[in-house]
Parts: C-alpha cells; sequence; structure tokens
C-alpha cells in the first residue's frame, strides 16, 4: 500500500520514542523506589481499601519520586468494572458537554489518601521534579495522584509532575480520556508500561470491546513491551486494539518488569520484516509495521486490518491537529487585525475628534464607535477563551501570549469602564471587573514579581501610548463621582477615609502614574473625562493647593507630557 498522489508523507517515531524512555534512567529509578515501598514492612499492615505510599528524595537527580502500592495478592480479588460517575475530588474535569467515570475501586484507593493531608498540601508546591509512580492498582492510584496534582499545583511552580505506570488497569471511560486530551499539556504527562504477558492492563477489555456503557479507554502514553523489543503509543484506540491481540493470562511482579526493562535496553533491535517493507514507498504504514515487528506477535504481523486501522487513524489525527494550528493561526491574524483597527480608531479620536478614545467610546455618537464595539467584542472573546484555557493548565500563559493579553486589556478594559459607568454603576473595581481581566492582571504581576521588574518601566523614555493600569478610567470616574457630591454639599465622612481624603489619595496615585511616564497623553485632552474631572476638583475648597499634581496641571506641565 502506498500514499495517495496527493497525501502528505507522514512518519511513525514509536521506535525512537521507546528508545529514548528506555535509555532515560526514569524507569529504573520508578522501579526502585516502588521496590523500597515494597520492602517497608509497615506496609503488609494496610488495608484491602487503602493504598500505601512513600516518597524518596533522589538527590543526584535533583527530584523526588512518590511511590504507591498495595498488596499483590489482592489485586485479583478487589478488581471490579464498576464505575463512579463524576467523582467530587475529579469534578474540575467535568464540562458542560463531558461528564467521565472512574473506576470505583481505584477512587475509594484515592480517598483512603486524603486522610494524609499533608501529603497533598505539601506536593501543591513542590521544590523539585516530581515522578509519581506505582505498580499494578499502586498505578491506578498514581495515575489518579498525579491528575489531582495536575488541578491543584501552584500555578507559578515550573515542577509539573510526571506519571509512570506498570502494569495498572485502565481507569476510566472515554469521557476521562477527553478530559484529559481537552487539558492542555496533560496526556504527555502520563507513561504506561505494560508487557505482553500482563494480564492485569487487560482486565476490563471485555466491557470495553462489548461498547457497554462505561467503556474503558486509556490516555496518556503507552510503552508496550515484548522480551523481543519495544515501542511507544499514544492512539487510544490503538493501543486498545493492541492491548486486545497480545497478552496472556500471568500476573507480571515488579521484578518481572524489572528484568523485562533491563533486558530491552541492553538489547539491539533486528527487524524480521525487511521483505514486507521494501516493497512499501509509505513511510507511516513501514513505520507501524516495524513497531508491531518490535513487540514481536506474529499475529499482528500478519494482521493488515490492523495495521491499516492504525494508519487510518494516525492520518485522521495528524489531519485534526493540522487543521487546528491552521484555525489557531486564522483566529491570531483576525485578532491582530482587530487589535490594529481598535489602534486605529484610538487614534483617529485623539487626533480628530480630540477627546480621547475612552470618551469617544462612552458616548458613542459616531459610526466608527459602532464598528469599535464589534471589535471589542471578538477580541473579548477570543482573550476569555484564551484565559479560560489558560486557567486549565497547569502553567499560565507563556510570556509572549502575556504579553498580548496586556496590550489586550491596557486596550480594551477602559471600553468595559466606559460602558459600566454610562449605565450610572459605580465601585468597578470591586463589583464589575471581569475575571479574565483580573487573572490576565494576575499573572502579569507574578510573572514581574518573578523576573524581578516590571514590564517596560525601566525603559520607557516616552509616555506610554497605552495606561499601565487598565483601570485608570474607572478611577477617574469614582474622583468625578466624589468631587460632584462634595461640590454638592451630598458627600459625607465613610467609615475609613473621608472623601477628600480619598480624592488626595486619587491625585498622588496619577501624579505616580505621570512620573513613571505609565499613562496616555490623551488624558490630557481639553474634553477628556479626566481634564472634566480636574476642572471640577481645582474649584473645591478642601482640596490641597500644594500638591503635585496641583502644580503640574495649574503650570500647564502636560502640554509637554509626550
Amino acid at each position: 500500500m502506498s500514499p495517495q498522489p496527493n497525501q502528505e508523507k507522514m512518519f511513525s517515531c514509536g521506535l525512537e520514542l521507546a528508545d529514548v524512555v528506555l535509555n532515560s534512567d526514569l524507569l529504573q529509578r520508578s522501579l526502585k523506589a516502588i521496590q523500597k515501598l515494597n520492602d517497608d514492612p509497615t506496609k503488609k499492615n494496610i488495608r484491602a481499601s487503602s493504598c500505601a505510599y512513600k516518597a524518596y528524595n533522589d538527590d543526584q537527580n535533583k527530584c523526588e519520586i512518590i511511590a504507591f502500592g498495595c498488596e499483590f495478592e489482592r489485586v485479583s480479588s478487589v478488581l471490579s468494572p464498576t464505575t463512579e460517575l463524576c467523582p467530587p475530588e475529579f469534578k474540575f474535569l467535568q464540562t458542560r458537554d463531558n461528564t467521565f467515570s472512574i473506576n470505583e475501586v481505584a477512587i475509594t484507593l484515592f480517598r483512603s489518601l486524603l486522610q494524609d493531608l499533608d501529603l497533598f498540601q505539601r506536593l501543591k508546591n513542590p521544590s523539585k521534579l516530581l515522578i509519581v509512580t506505582g505498580h499494578s492498582l499502586g498505578g491506578w492510584v498514581a495515575s489518579l495522584f498525579c491528575l489531582w496534582l495536575l488541578e491543584n499545583i501552584n500555578q507559578s511552580n515550573r515542577n509539573i509532575p510526571i506519571c509512570i505506570t506498570f502494569g495498572s488497569p485502565l481507569v476510566g471511560d472515554d469521557g476521562l480520556r477527553k478530559s484529559i486530551h481537552n487539558r492542555s499539556g496533560w496526556n504527555p504527562r502520563f507513561l504506561h508500561i505494560v508487557s505482553d504477558s500482563d494480564l492485569i492492563p487487560r482486565t476490563f477489555l471485555s466491557s470495553t470491546t462489548n461498547n457497554t456503557k462505561n467503556s474503558y479507554k486509556p490516555f496518556g502514553t503507552f510503552l508496550m513491551c515484548s522480551p523481543s523489543g519495544s515501542s511507544c503509543f499514544n492512539d487510544s484506540d490503538s493501543v486498545l486494539s493492541l492491548l486486545a491481540v497480545t497478552g496472556c493470562s500471568e500476573l507480571l511482579s515488579l521484578m518481572d518488569y524489572r528484568k523485562l526493562l533491563e533486558d530491552l535496553t541492553n538489547q539491539i533491535f533486528v527487524t524480521k520484516g525487511d521483505s514486507q517493507l521494501h516493497e512499501l514507498r509509505d513511510p507511516l504504514r513501514a513505520g507501524l509495521i516495524l513497531q508491531l515487528d518490535a513487540i514481536g506477535d506474529k499475529r499482528m504481523q500478519e494482521e493488515d486490518t490492523l495495521i491499516s486501522a492504525m494508519e487510518k487513524r494516525e492520518r485522521t489525527s495528524y489531519d485534526k491537529h493540522k487543521n487546528a494550528i491552521s484555525n489557531s493561526e486564522k483566529k491570531l491574524n483576525d485578532v491582530k487585525t482587530d487589535m490594529a483597527n481598535l489602534e486605529w480608531y484610538k487614534k483617529i479620536c485623539s487626533t480628530k475628534v480630540k477627546i480621547g478614545y475612552y470618551d469617544c467610546y462612552k458616548m458613542k455618537h459616531w459610526e466608527m464607535d459602532i464598528k469599535a464595539v464589534v471589535f471589542k467584542k471578538k477580541l473579548t472573546k477570543y482573550w476569555k477563551d484564551v484565559v479560560d484555557d489558560a486557567e486549565r493548565k497547569v502553567v499560565p500563559l507563556g510570556t509572549r501570549l502575556l504579553g498580548g493579553g496586556t496590550n489586550y486589556r491596557r486596550m480594551v478594559e477602559p471600553l468595559d469602564i466606559a460602558v459600566y459607568y454610562k449605565e450610572g454603576n459605580r465601585n468597578y473595581r470591586t463589583q464589575g471587573r471581569s475575571r479574565h481581566f483580573k487573572l490576565l492582571q494576575t499573572w502579569l504581576e507574578e510573572e514581574e514579581r518573578v523576573a524581578g521588574h516590571k514590564r517596560n518601566s525601566n525603559t520607557r523614555e516616552k509616555a506610554a501610548t497605552l495606561t499601565e493600569d487598565s483601570c485608570f478610567w474607572a478611577d477617574v470616574e469614582e474622583a468625578m463621582i466624589l468631587t460632584k457630591s462634595l461640590k454638592n454639599g451630598e458627600a459625607v465622612g465613610g467609615p475609613e477615609e473621608s472623601p477628600i481624603e480619598q480624592l488626595q489619595e486619587f491625585e498622588d496615585y496619577v501624579m505616580r502614574l505621570i512620573d513613571n511616564l505609565a499613562v496616555t497623553p490623551e488624558i490630557f485632552l481639553k474634553e477628556s473625562t479626566f481634564t472634566l474631572w480636574w476642572n471640577e476638583y481645582k474649584n473645591i475648597p478642601q482640596r490641597n493647593r500644594r500638591s503635585l499634581l496641583a502644580t503640574f496641571m495649574e503650570n500647564e506641565r502636560y502640554q509637554k507630557y509626550i
């Protein structure tokens, strides 16, 4: 079989990935940690419904390994295909259009760990690389514990956990697989080692192949092993097919896995399928045949239907990924266009209308203001989706995307503020601010804290084109409300600060922004809300006439502020 005339050539790298994994030393270190746990005499006293664990510091490799385990003799007696729908401990995986189920026994074992709150709290902020591992049922718990960590680990922490299991049963249904795939960067954190002779990973295949309501589906990467070789597979349906056509009724111990992997590490793989490969011009199909040849089952080599199905799934997955990238690039281009349109709108408002884009948008007197509403709406939808997706990740937005989000926030949030106060509302910062704006600001402040300096603040020589504090106009509106109340004799002192004290604090705040060139010059336009506020405020008898802002404004130094 060869590729179609216009079909893009593809390759399979399962053999190369398997070689990298086997030679990385991660597997042997994980096996060693599990063996230490098994040798611990206190483990023998655990109940059938609970799980033991032990943490080991690997100072040489600067990592911490958490090994989970249950008594081997109890495995066959406790395995049951019964599942629990959307366990509350993993509600974070549920979405409006996707529910999931997890094996009931696996959840019970995981819940037995919840009594040790110190473990969960400490590992929310690991100080080094974290490897979570387990054999057989211990691998079940390791998978669930790693999922919990991926959701609960501090977002600023870069020590994202890796899960490695040996001979572990499947843990949940297709809904669980979809939920993990939908979380960016989560699926690659799981590596499952499966021998062709181990019964336990194949325990729930009967319910899966019969298409029952709670069919089990794998997630993560599977390193399929046999004495003749090994290969990695990522596609869940391919993994299920391979589990079904390999294996026997043996229960492999931890030592069996240790010996198998040691032998494979020292083995030189020689393909047996050369004659078949010479006839192929399709590198993907040739690669799949080599992978099946490596794990050494003749039935698979001769099963053309299996190879064709795997090839089709690989191509379908590749096409979906390619289309997703194409759609993402189109969205990003649309976002750039919409931002450019808003920047042009801002420029026209300042240079032609002479009142600034904040006040233009607030009044909406011209057709261009209506077009700006459309640009703002599209940008807001895009960035809300980006923030929502980033919130589900362990690590927040990357530096470049966070930079784009910061520009968006500083450009668009003032327009939200304009609408908010136009409708007669108050206290935008505490009552009206969108959550995605708050998160974008929080992530920026966290990045600046880690870097030790603020973006652009140390290098700015000209006034900002966008005011650094995206809530600036909300403070201007609050100052205007307080000033009018004082002027009309309506304002009264609050329990903490009087209105005049709040206005003096606002003066200091504005002056700090001016000194740091962190506010855009358009706030000084003659008809801007800020200038209107100052014209009201300067006539208030109670104000401090010697304040820095008063000197700046009364001496018209703002005319040189560029």
